[in-house]
C-alpha cells in the first residue's frame, strides 16, 4: 500500500458501508494531499485533562489506563461509526451496501464499519503515550501522523486524554458529544469496576446508535426537503434526483456569491520565504480569559447586542486588516461552521444520539467589505461596525434562511445537497493567477461547551467520580491559514489558534492572540 493511500483499508466480507456523502469527499480530499507527507489535513482533535477523584474529593488510588480502555471500547460498541474507515469501491471489496443508494454516489470510496472485537478495537486505536517529562496533549498534537482509525492518546504525565480523529468522519460539535459518550461510559466504568465479562452492564444508562452508520448530510436533508412537499401536497417531480429545482439552485449561487465578493480576502503575513516551503507539523497556541474578565466581555457584548463568537471574530479581522496586505484584498471572506443538528433534530429525520457521528455543518460564508481603505492609512472599520456584521450573519435563522425572488422561503437545510457541491468545486479550484495566496484567518466556535460536556462525572455507586478540570479542540492544518476556535469552559473564554509550522512560528501567533484579546476588550470599551 502506498503511503499516499495509506488511509484505506481493504473491509472484510461482513462490514457494513456507503458511499461518502459530499461534504465528506471534500474533506477526504483535503486530507489525501497531506498522505504524501505522512499528514493529514483538518484531523480533529480535543484533549480533556481529568481528575479521578472518591466522594469526599481525595485522590484515588487507580490505574486511569485500564478504565479509559475499558470506557474506548464501551463508545466504540454503542457508537459503531467511531470506528469507520475508507474503503475503496471495487468488485473485490465485498461491503454490504445500505439499500436505496444514490446511483450518483457509484464508484466513490466507501464509508465502512468492520464487524466489532473489542480486544482488538483497544490493541489498535487506544495509546498509552509516556512520553517525556513535561509532555501534554499539546506537545503530542504537534508530533502525530496519518491513521487509518480514530485514536485515543491517555497521557499520565500530564493526565489527559486526546481523542483524534480524521474530520471526513466527524466535526467539532460531533467530536464533543462524543467525549461525553466517552466520558459517560468512563462514569460507569468506575462504578463496575473495568473487567466485566460483558460491555453491556456498562451501558445501561448509555444511548446506543440506531444504525451502524448514520445517513449523509444530503440524504438527510433530501429525505427532509421531500417529507415537507409530500406534506404541503406538491406531487411534482421537479425536486427529484435527477431534476434539481431552480429556486435551491438559485439559493446556492446567491450563497457562493456573499463570499466571492470578499475575494481576495485580506490575510495574515507568513514567514519570510515561506512562499514554496512544504507543510511540517502543526503546533497550536492558546490564551485564556479569567471568569470575571469573562463575565464583563459577556455583560457588555450583550448590552451592545453582539453574539458571544461575533465579537471574537470581529476581533480577529479588525487585527488581520492592521497588517500590510495585497494591493486586491480590501475585505475579509471566509466561512464559517454552523451547526446544523438544532435544525436536524426536530424533524424526525434522525435522533440526536445519531448526530454524534457525522458531520452536520454547513460553512456559511462572511464578507467585511472596506477592511482596508482605498486611500490607505488606519482608517479600517471600527470594532462595532465589524461586530454587527459579524452578529448579523452568525444570527441568521436557519428555518427562513434565504427569500427568494418570487418570495419563497427556503431553509438552509433545503439548500445544502446544491450548496454543498458549490462549496466543494469553489475549494478545489486553484487560486486564479495573479491573486494572492489563501491565508485567510477562519473562526470556529463551540459557545458553552457544557452545553455538549459536563464538568465531572460521577459513578453512581457514591464512592468516585471524574472531573473534567481542562480542555480544548484544534486542527491539524496544512495550509497556509490559521484556524481559530473559541469557547468558555467553566466560566472562562478561551480563543485558540492551530497552524503549521512552515508558515507560522509560535511567538508570532502567540503575540496575535495577545493583540486579539486586547482589540475585543478595547472594541467593547473595557
Amino acid at each position: 500500500m502506498s503511503k499516499e493511500r495509506s488511509t484505506l483499508v481493504m473491509p472484510s466480507a461482513s462490514s457494513i458501508s456507503r458511499p461518502l456523502g459530499n461534504l465528506e469527499v471534500f474533506f477526504k480530499t483535503l486530507a489525501d494531499l497531506g498522505a504524501p507527507l505522512g499528514h493529514e489535513h483538518w484531523t480533529v482533535h480535543l484533549a480533556l485533562r481529568l481528575h479521578f477523584i472518591s466522594s469526599d474529593s481525595s485522590s484515588i488510588d487507580i490505574d486511569p489506563g485500564q478504565y479509559l480502555r475499558r470506557a474506548w471500547q464501551v463508545v466504540r460498541y454503542l457508537i459503531p461509526a467511531i470506528g469507520s474507515t475508507i474503503s475503496l469501491s471495487t468488485p473485490e471489496a465485498s461491503e454490504v451496501a445500505v439499500l436505496g443508494e444514490d446511483k450518483a454516489y457509484s464508484g466513490r470510496e466507501r464509508l465502512t464499519v468492520a464487524p466489532f472485537d473489542a480486544d482488538e478495537w483497544a490493541k489498535n486505536t487506544f495509546v498509552v503515550h509516556r512520553g517525556q517529562k513535561g509532555d501534554n496533549a499539546s506537545t503530542l498534537f504537534s508530533n502525530l501522523g496519518l491513521t487509518p482509525t480514530a485514536m485515543c492518546y491517555w497521557l499520565p504525565e500530564s493526565s489527559e486524554i486526546l481523542i483524534r480523529s480524521s474530520h471526513w468522519r466527524l466535526d467539532g460539535i460531533g467530536l464533543t458529544k462524543l467525549a461525553h459518550s466517552f466520558m459517560t461510559a468512563l462514569a460507569q466504568v468506575l462504578r463496575f469496576g473495568p473487567d466485566a465479562d460483558s460491555l453491556d452492564i456498562y451501558t445501561e444508562h448509555l444511548p446506543a446508535a440506531t444504525r451502524s452508520l448514520p445517513p449523509c448530510l444530503e440524504n438527510l436533508a433530501r429525505k427532509i426537503r421531500l417529507r415537507n412537499e409530500n406534506n404541503a401536497g406538491d406531487n411534482g417531480d421537479k425536486n427529484t434526483k435527477s431534476s434539481p429545482d431552480p429556486t435551491l439552485e438559485a439559493g446556492a449561487d446567491a450563497l457562493v456569491a456573499e463570499f466571492l465578493r470578499g475575494v481576495p480576502s485580506i490575510g495574515l503575513p507568513t514567514k519570510p520565504d515561506s512562499e514554496n516551503a512544504l507543510p511540517g507539523f502543526s503546533a497550536r497556541a492558546s490564551t485564556r480569559l479569567d471568569a470575571a474578565t469573562t463575565a464583563r466581555v459577556t455583560a457588555t457584548r450583550k448590552a451592545k447586542g453582539f453574539s458571544f463568537t461575533g465579537a471574537v471574530h470581529a476581533a480577529i479581522v479588525r487585527v488581520t486588516a492592521g497588517f500590510p496586505q495585497h494591493p486586491l484584498a480590501k475585505s475579509y471572506a471566509g466561512f464559517f461552521p454552523v451547526n446544523l443538528r438544532e435544525a436536524i433534530a426536530p424533524t424526525g429525520a434522525a435522533s440526536e444520539d445519531e448526530l454524534v457521528f457525522g458531520l452536520y455543518f454547513s460553512g456559511l460564508p462572511v464578507c467585511v467589505d472596506g477592511m482596508i481603505p482605498i486611500s490607505g492609512g488606519d482608517a479600517r472599520k471600527r470594532f462595532n461596525e465589524v461586530a454587527r456584521t459579524m452578529t448579523a450573519v452568525y444570527s441568521r435563522d436557519l428555518i427562513d434562511f434565504w427569500k427568494a425572488p418570487d418570495g419563497q422561503v427556503v431553509g438552509l437545510l433545503d439548500l445544502a445537497e446544491p450548496y454543498l457541491k458549490r462549496t466543494t468545486a469553489l475549494f478545489s479550484a486553484p487560486v486564479p493567477e495573479g491573486l494572492p495566496p489563501v491565508q485567510t484567518p477562519d473562526l470556529s466556535g463551540l459557545g458553552k461547551v457544557e452545553a455538549y460536556l459536563q464538568r465531572e462525572y460521577d459513578s453512581g455507586s457514591g464512592e468516585s467520580k471524574v472531573l473534567v478540570e481542562d480542555m480544548w479542540i484544534g486542527t491539524e492544518m496544512l495550509n497556509r491559514s490559521i484556524q481559530f476556535h473559541v469557547w468558555s469552559w467553566r466560566d472562562e473564554l478561551n480563543i485558540a489558534a492551530c497552524f503549521n509550522q512552515s508558515f507560522y512560528d509560535e511567538s508570532f501567533v502567540s503575540e496575535l492572540l495577545d493583540k486579539i484579546v486586547k482589540e475585543l476588550e478595547t472594541g467593547l470599551g473595557l
